[in-house]
């Protein structure tokens, strides 16, 4: 089910139950499939935003989003690379949350 078709309550059930099969799932397979899925359920969440009543999603994490849309399947084919774009992605994400926080205390 798209967030754009279900109510908050729906979307929040089903991202749990995402959560919980995929922390199933990782016990018995290989650890970049952990990652794949951890990575889909952040553009989960970003996607759903998009429409739940009082958040916002900001063109920092719309851009975010993209990137993974665009590179999540590159672990099926091209594991190093995955895990470059995704090291790239986690540096990038904390130094967004740095400047946030200084723009915050400043």
């Amino acid at each position: 089910m798209s967030s754009h078709d279900a109510d908050p309550r729906e979307f929040l059930f089903d991202f749990v139950l995402y959560l919980v099969t995929c922390a199933r799932l990782h016990l018995d397979e290989k650890p970049i499939y952990g990652a794949f899925r951890m990575i889909e359920g952040a553009s989960r969440l970003i996607e759903a935003a998009e429409d739940l009543p009082g958040w916002e999603v900001d063109g920092f994490l719309a851009e975010q989003r993209a990137a993974i849309e665009a590179n999540k399947a590159r672990m099926t084919v091209d594991k190093d690379g995955f895990r470059d774009w995704l090291s790239d992605l986690a540096r990038d994400l904390a130094a967004e949350a740095t400047r946030r926080n200084l723009d915050a205390a400043g």
